[in-house]
């Protein structure tokens, strides 16, 4: 008897444990940007949705919303019309992106493993897994959760996701300071998350803040012109000079570029309107709007680069990142350049830059989410600059310098090391938050074997160099089309 107290104790002990591992994260602006009455709150949503009218049918699979995240008096409506879309949509799977208004910090944070998120409409849970994969993809993705903790952005779209969906779990992510190394760490990451037609990314963000009207819509409809022709960089830019202005723009560049890398190929302007809509007063407003971004049906997923890239185009590629590199070395601007429209797809890339038959520089992206012949000239421009191994390139070293470029097929996860081929494949490895990637030629290069080309990638890692055999490690093969000057 004593024994069957004891281990009821024990198991009793035990789940109160469990249960205080899990955290909560308690609504921060309940009673302020909605109604803290679940009643109310109810109501208020399905009235905003229930009013939504002359919704287009999307004829394809929604990747991405953009939604705007003021009081729900303000914004609501025009978020009605993304979250309309999700109504029987079989969505299960909801990755939240927004900007800190709060809490000023590096990188993003992804408060989500292990913690349930709560409005007056109830719990949601988050997607551990997904959560954790995010956190682990880069040194800029980590879990703070002072991020969270007063933070609206988020927080605003549940309530709708609870009203349009069932049985659904969250990936909340919200970034600090809005640079552009953090950009890309986030593109890269949101690239790498599996998007099933279960799966969907909410960008959240306002537009223009407290001009009037006549002034700020313009503003807006130069950003929002950039996302309907899925130019997440022209975007950036337009962002960086002030000449469109959204406070989740640095976070909602980064949802576009990873929307693009999975496939969307459209994107629609849904609802746009101003705080003035609701008040009258048309003299100081912000700026909504509700846009989707989808892979259209009957698009054909893209041939790999060996297969479309002729002689024509690998010296035009060649002759960008050349031009590229010595505009901006002598300028610090990188030059415009008209390409066919093969070009224009989206491709993932590395430029290699030798000096005198020795590496000089060499950057890259590993995930399609640009088109091909910018992302040529992006990594040019950080493989002549950015590359932290070297100083940067100078105006009298140009000459002397000969250039790669390496077109990737997208990333593979292998389940045997039996699938790798030394010669045709480049590996990338995942332990924790450890990455490190190795080219195809480098393995050939160096007449490695299969193992000492992993045990190589390990130490790019920075990791042991037997870790590819461990069970958290994660391998990549791909190949790369490969030309040079």
């Amino acid at each position: 008897m004593k024994k069957i107290l004891l281990l009821s104790a024990i198991l009793i002990f035990s789940a109160a444990i469990i249960t205080a591992a899990a955290e909560a994260r308690h609504p921060a602006v309940a009673g302020r940007f909605y109604p803290n009455d679940p009643d109310e709150l109810k109501q208020m949503v399905k009235g905003h949705l229930d009013k939504v009218e002359n919704l287009p049918e999307i004829d394809g699979q929604i990747i991405a919303l953009i939604s705007p995240h003021a009081g729900l008096v303000y914004s609501g409506q025009i978020a009605a019309y993304g979250y309309k879309l999700l109504e029987n949509s079989g969505i299960d799977k909801v990755i939240l992106v927004g900007p800190s208004h709060q809490y000023p910090f590096e990188g993003v944070s992804v408060y989500g493993p292990g913690v349930t998120w709560s409005t007056p409409l109830g719990d949601v849970s988050c997607n551990t897994k997904l959560c954790q994969k995010l956190i682990d993809s880069g040194r800029e993705i980590k879990a703070i959760e002072a991020a969270h903790k007063r933070e609206h952005c988020l927080e605003v779209q549940l309530p709708y996701l609870q009203t349009v969906l069932s049985n659904f779990t969250i990936v909340p992510a919200v970034m600090g300071r809005p640079d552009m190394k953090t950009v890309e760490a986030l593109t890269e990451a949101l690239g790498k998350i599996e998007m099933d037609n279960q799966t969907v990314i909410i960008s959240s963000t306002d537009w223009q803040h407290y001009q009037p009207a006549a002034v700020g819509k313009p503003q807006d409809s130069l950003g929002l012109k950039c996302i309907t022709d899925l130019d997440p960089d022209l975007l950036a830019r337009y962002l960086a000079a002030e000449k469109t202005s959204a406070c989740g723009g640095a976070p909602m560049v980064a949802v576009v570029k990873a929307a693009i890398a999975h496939g969307a190929d459209r994107a629609l302007i849904l609802k746009y309107g101003d705080s003035g809509d609701l008040t009258g007063d048309k003299s100081s407003v912000v700026g909504y709007a509700s846009v989707v971004l989808y892979k259209a049906n009957g698009t054909k997923d893209k041939k790999p680069a060996e297969e479309h890239l002729s002689k024509e185009d690998k010296k035009l590629l060649l002759e960008i990142a050349r031009k590229t590199v010595e505009t901006f070395v002598k300028t610090g601007r990188a030059p415009s350049f008209e390409v066919p429209d093969n070009l224009k797809e989206s491709g993932a890339a590395f430029v290699t830059l030798e000096k005198n038959g020795r590496l000089r520089g060499c950057i890259g992206h590993t995930v399609a989410q640009l088109p091909l012949y910018k992302t040529v000239i992006n990594c040019a421009v950080s493989a002549a600059t950015k590359d932290p191994r070297f100083r940067p390139v100078t105006p009298n070293e140009l000459d002397d310098l000969h250039i790669e470029i390496s077109v990737l097929t997208p990333l593979v996860k292998i389940e045997s090391l039996d699938e790798i081929k030394v010669g045709r494949d480049g590996l990338m490895i995942f332990k924790g938050r450890n990455r490190g990637l190795l080219l195809p030629q480098v393995a050939t290069d160096y007449g490695w074997t299969r193992t000492e080309f992993l045990e190589h990638t390990c130490q790019k890692a920075g990791i042991d160099i037997n870790a590819y055999k461990s069970k958290d490690a994660e391998i990549y093969k791909f190949q790369a089309l490969i030309f040079a000057e």
